[in-house]
């Protein structure tokens, strides 16, 4: 897994690399001389492979195992202190390889539509909480209230990740901002549960030229009629939307998607990321084995190189 880690992260890094410092200004920040004698693909696997781990803190997965255990595999590690320090130069490496790792996601025509809270820190300890400061707010969900922020995301029925955002913790899962940017250049049926429930205007808008067939779990008090209007092979595969949870679920017990002990912003993001795209390396990812119907054979692509 460390050697398909760090070859992706490396083949990634020789082809947009350049192009993503010279975008941020700051092609000296890439270089071998600023980074120590690390290079930025080591440092983004290091990040990426700590979610395979079983360490729950970054110091000692670090000072533990990597300087230890994957000495052989990284003879120009620098001391815990000094990785620390370069963690928020691989947050845009980091963000674009994330998004190279989504484009890859098959787009079968099948989707499904969540979000999930990761909490800045314990709801009494808001007022002295600085890291998030500016960027988490008070949201809830349907077990109560928190502080900090929500990433929305969008699977294929192969359990792999389309598109991800974060927005702060108020943000509604119905907010247009939100659904256009993680929905966009998506053809098919995306399943959500009742919290995406939209009125008339705000999904014709959402069904951009009717490419996108947008489906919310209805309230168990609804009139029967509006079941009705849902295409029966649609209805079967909105049974099998709590994959996505499963998915969450994943990225949250198994890839350590969150925790309350970042000392910056930059460094939780990036964590964040590193988390999401562990989680496209996963071999158990959960699958819904549907046969696509015939409406949806048009809207499947094949991966891309």
């Amino acid at each position: 897994m460390l050697t398909e880690i760090y070859y992706e992260v490396d083949e990634f890094n020789k082809q947009h690399l350049e192009k993503i410092a010279v975008y941020a200004a700051t092609i000296d920040w890439y270089s071998k001389r600023q980074l120590g004698c690390m290079t930025m693909s080591e440092i983004m696997t290091i990040l990426i492979y700590y979610h395979y781990s079983h360490y729950k803190n970054f110091k000692s997965y670090y000072e533990q195992y990597v300087s230890k255990d994957l000495k052989r595999d990284f003879p120009d590690l620098v001391g815990y202190d000094r990785f620390v320090r370069h963690i928020p130069l691989a947050f845009l490496p980091m963000f674009c390889f994330h998004l190279h790792r989504c484009r890859l996601s098959i787009r079968t025509g099948i989707y499904f539509i969540d979000s999930t809270k990761i909490e800045a820190c314990h709801p009494k300890r808001v007022h002295q909480h600085k890291v998030f400061k500016g960027l988490a707010d008070w949201g809830k969900t349907s077990t109560g209230w928190f502080y900090g922020i929500k990433i929305h995301l969008i699977i294929n029925n192969l359990g792999e990740v389309i598109q991800t955002c974060f927005t702060t913790g108020s943000s509604s899962d119905t907010n247009i901002a939100t659904l256009f940017y993680v929905l966009k250049d998506l053809s098919g049926w995306v399943f959500g549960d009742k919290g995406y429930l939209m009125n008339e205007a705000k999904m014709a808008f959402i069904e951009y030229n009717n490419e996108v067939d947008f489906f919310a779990k209805p309230p168990s008090n609804a009139k029967k009629k509006s079941a009705k209007e849902i295409p029966l092979q649609a209805q079967k595969m909105a049974k099998k939307r709590p994959v996505i949870e499963t998915v969450i679920g994943i990225q949250k017990n198994v890839m350590d998607l969150e925790h309350t002990r970042h000392r910056k912003a930059t460094n939780a993001f990036t964590h964040s990321l590193a988390a999401i795209c562990a989680y496209s390396f996963y071999q158990r990812k959960p699958k819904v084995s549907i046969a696509a119907p015939l409406k949806l054979r048009q809207y499947c692509t094949p991966i891309a190189a």
